[in-house]
């Protein structure tokens, strides 16, 4: 039995699969296993996994029809998975050498924790884009936690680690439930089941935007962002300062999603009417504003209150 599983969905992404398995195997901590979930492939990714299956690198299991998100091939990978703590990891990204061994030491310093996050660093092409600095590295209170996420999305999927039991008795991801925004539902339900969580502020995964398929396609937003879903569940077991500050993401979030169709000329009427009272703050209120302007000036006002 591995200390962590690695699990990793692929679909189509033979042109950056074998990067991406092999920084993974450049780990410095080496107790692991690597669970990768083909979800129908039909580019040649299919036959790459059999190859490192065939040598003994990962276990391979296979979906048939591509699941939106990639979250039923995540859970599938989980299920299967035997390790004590799930680590996530996209086909199309970079994982530096310290990221497993972070998780590691943080684990043994935080016993009692069973969620562990490491910052992330976007990347456009060979340009890496500013970080936007939060708290230090640290444990983080559940209030402490849903404040930093009120401010931006602190959790990536590639640097989580999470208890193995824990991921299982919250049902996993939500597959079948939305194209996009599964992952921000199930984090933000994490932070609101845990006492407390551990942030590592140095930055051990790298997010590769053009590969980021998931978000360029504005088909995905059809509908509203799955928070709205969460605050209905989680409405009345918070505190009211925890409660403040999960409407506040939530908003953010929502107010993300409506910039996006706003700006391909989508409607955004039903994001507006979703947005929660006790939830806003001016940057939240000036973004509110701009989405009621018409469109030939939005562009215009939105450069000047980013």
């Amino acid at each position: 039995m591995a200390f962590f599983s690695v699990i990793i969905p692929v679909y189509n992404k033979v042109s950056t699969l074998s990067d991406s398995l092999e920084c993974i195997y450049r780990q410095d901590f080496k107790d692991f296993e690597v669970i990768a979930v083909d979800d129908g492939s039909t580019d040649g990714s299919l036959g790459v996994l059999q190859r490192y299956e065939k040598a003994g690198l990962l276990r391979l299991f296979q979906r048939h029809s591509p699941g939106p998100g990639g979250y039923a091939a995540r859970n599938l990978g989980a299920d299967k998975s035997t390790g004590e703590w799930l680590v996530f990891f996209d086909a199309d990204d970079i994982m530096l050498s310290d990221h497993l061994s972070c998780f590691a030491n943080a684990i043994g310093q935080y016993s009692d924790v069973e969620l562990y996050v490491n910052a992330y660093q976007k990347m456009e092409g060979q340009r890496y884009l500013p970080r936007i600095k939060g708290v230090s590295s640290g444990r983080l209170t559940r209030l402490e936690a849903l404040e930093f996420f009120a401010r931006f999305d602190f959790i990536h999927m590639n640097g989580a680690c999470i208890s193995r039991e824990r991921f299982l008795s919250l049902g996993g991801f939500p597959a079948g439930l939305y194209r996009r925004g599964g992952d921000v539902y199930f984090w933000l339900k994490v932070l609101c089941e845990l006492k407390a969580i551990h942030y590592n502020d140095n930055v051990t995964t790298l997010w590769l935007l053009e590969n980021s398929d998931i978000t360029r396609d504005k088909k995905n937003l059809i509908g509203l962002h799955p928070g709205v879903d969460l605050f209905k569940e989680y409405e009345f077991r918070l505190k009211r300062s925890e409660r403040r500050q999960l409407r506040l993401s939530i908003n953010r979030k929502v107010l993300s999603w409506a910039v996006e169709k706003k700006q391909v000329g989508q409607s955004v009427r039903l994001d507006l009417e979703a947005l929660r009272l006790g939830g806003m703050n001016l940057r939240l209120f000036l973004h509110t504003i701009s989405l009621l302007v018409p469109q030939p000036y939005y562009d215009q006002l939105r450069s000047r209150i980013k």
